[in-house]
Order: structure tokens, then sequence, then C-alpha cells
């Protein structure tokens, strides 16, 4: 597997500072955004319209009065009869409230797809944090991760039936540009739930998760097909502990007194949804199943 490209005069030394992503829009990727962006607010005249301003596009402004309603934002930008000046004083305004990226996500959702092709094309070339991907079945900015977690994450969504649809709400609310880890650690439960207890306790009565983990505590014989075993850590001992791990972690499953609650972290929800990712294809793939006895550490 070839090295990737990088300009010349980065030395071996630079490179980890050179791939590192970044966030916002970074001064060498600001013309290719903005021109991205401006096209977007190009609305052809008509021979008349075009006669009489001088230009041959205007500025649509029902595109940018729909950002502001739909994102709960005011640009406040200053109008301008020429179309130069008022894409221009748009930017000023946008860059000045921190909304760029907000824009281009409401501009790809509702965008012709080859829109966001081409933005995708900016942002990874560019070393963005951000690429294109999807929230609630619309193109979406999402928080880049290594290329191999996301096809993972993708095939256990893709292929899981419900619980892949929770999974994927709960990688939205895990990395989509306003995280809320109190939802995604809660979705990611959900989704391995979804996955877990229809082959486990099918018929328990309100099963939860943590239902999930005492039925196979008690059978003691659920596992993973795995030829060879590591005698203190079996196959289903790892299964057990990845489950109980995502189980005591939701800190603020419960109500109760205020200073005893525990706020989910950024860091804790991209665990859980990991985790999710990894039980849910386990469980829907068939990969766990009832096998001879073997301990599963309580």
């Amino acid at each position: 597997m070839s090295e990737p490209w990088r300009p010349f005069g980065v030395e071996d030394d630079e490179v980890d500072a050179y791939d590192a992503l970044v966030d916002g829009v970074p001064e060498w990727m600001h013309s290719s955004f903005w021109s991205w962006v401006f096209t977007a607010f190009h609305v052809p005249l008509d021979a008349q319209q075009a006669y009489e301003s001088g230009q041959d596009f205007g500025f649509d402004r029902d595109r940018l009065m729909r950002f502001e309603r739909r994102c709960r934002v005011r640009v406040g930008f200053v109008a301008d009869p020429n179309v130069g000046k008022e894409l221009a004083n748009m930017q000023r305004a946008l860059e000045r409230k921190g909304l760029e990226l907000t824009l281009a996500d409401f501009l790809i959702a509702e965008g012709h797809p080859s829109r966001a092709e081409s933005l995708e094309t900016i942002l990874h070339e560019a070393g963005s944090m951000w690429k294109v991907g999807t929230r609630a079945g619309k193109p979406g900015l999402v928080r880049r991760v290594p290329e191999a977690v996301q096809d993972a994450a993708d095939r256990a969504m893709a292929s899981s039936g419900h619980a892949g649809k929770r999974l994927a709400e709960a990688w939205s609310a895990t990395f989509g540009m306003r995280p809320d880890p109190s939802k995604a650690y809660a979705l990611s439960v959900k989704a391995v739930e979804d996955a877990a207890i229809p082959l486990v306790c099918p018929t328990a009565g309100n099963p939860t998760l943590g239902t999930v983990i005492r039925q196979m505590r008690d059978q003691k014989n659920w596992s993973l097909p795995m030829q060879r075993d590591d005698p203190d850590v079996t196959s289903g001992s790892a299964l057990f502990g990845i489950m109980k791990m995502l189980w005591a972690g939701h800190a603020d499953r419960h109500g109760g007194h205020e200073a005893q609650r525990l706020d989910i972290t950024q860091e804790e929800a991209e665990i859980a949804v990991m985790a999710a990712v990894i039980l849910v294809q386990w469980f829907t793939s068939g990969a766990v199943s009832r096998r001879s006895m073997r301990r599963l550490d309580a």
C-alpha cells in the first residue's frame, strides 16, 4: 500500500503535524470553500433582469433566509444591489459568527448530490476533521474517523435491521456537528438491546441490556466461534466484559440526587458507540451463540 502524497519539503518529523485533522475553515481551504458556497447562492437572471442590473446572476436571499429559519440563527448580513458585494457581506457575517460549516451542512442537506461530492473533495484534500456523511437520512457533516473504522460501522448499520438504524442514530449523535454524548450513549445501549434481546431473552418482560447480561451470566455458555480460547479470557468472557462495560458506564441512566449524577463525556460516547458497533455486528451476524459450557466471569 503506497504512502499518501505530501508536498515537497515535508520532512519525516513533520508528517504527523501535516496529517493532523483540522477544524473549521483553515486558510488553505478558504478560497475553495467559499467558491463552493457562492455557487449555491447564484440565481440565474432572465434577459430583462440581467440587462437592468448589468449582472448575469442574482443573490438567492430566499435560501439564506431559509438557512436562518431552519438553523435558528440570524446571519445579519448587509444587502447590496451588487451580487458580488452581497456574497462578500454574507461571508463576513457568517465568519464573524462562526457559522461557515453550519451553512455548508445546510446546503448539502438540501442540495444536489454532486454538491456534497465536491464539498467532500475539498474537505478531504484540506485535511478537515469533517466529512460528508449521513444524518437522519440526509447528507450532512460528520466527524471523520479512520476509514477502516467507518467501513465497519457502515456495514453494521446497513445489515443489522432495526438495531442498525438505532446504531446509525447513535453514530450521528456521537460524530455529528452537534454531538450529544448522553443521547449517543443511550442509543448505543438501545442498539445492542435491539440486537441481543431477540436472541438471549425474547420472552422476557421489559428486558434491558442488564437483563441480557444477567441471563448470559446465569447460563454461562454464550461464546464466539473461536477455535482456540485463552484459558483466562475466553471469547465468552470477552463478549460479556464488553457488554458489562457498556452497561455499567451508562452513568446518567437513572435519575437521583444532582450531586450523584455523572454527565456522559464525549470520550465515553465514542467508546460506547464503537463497542455497540462490535456487539451489534456479533449478535446480528450469528457469531454469538450458546455452545459448550464456558465460564463467563461475573
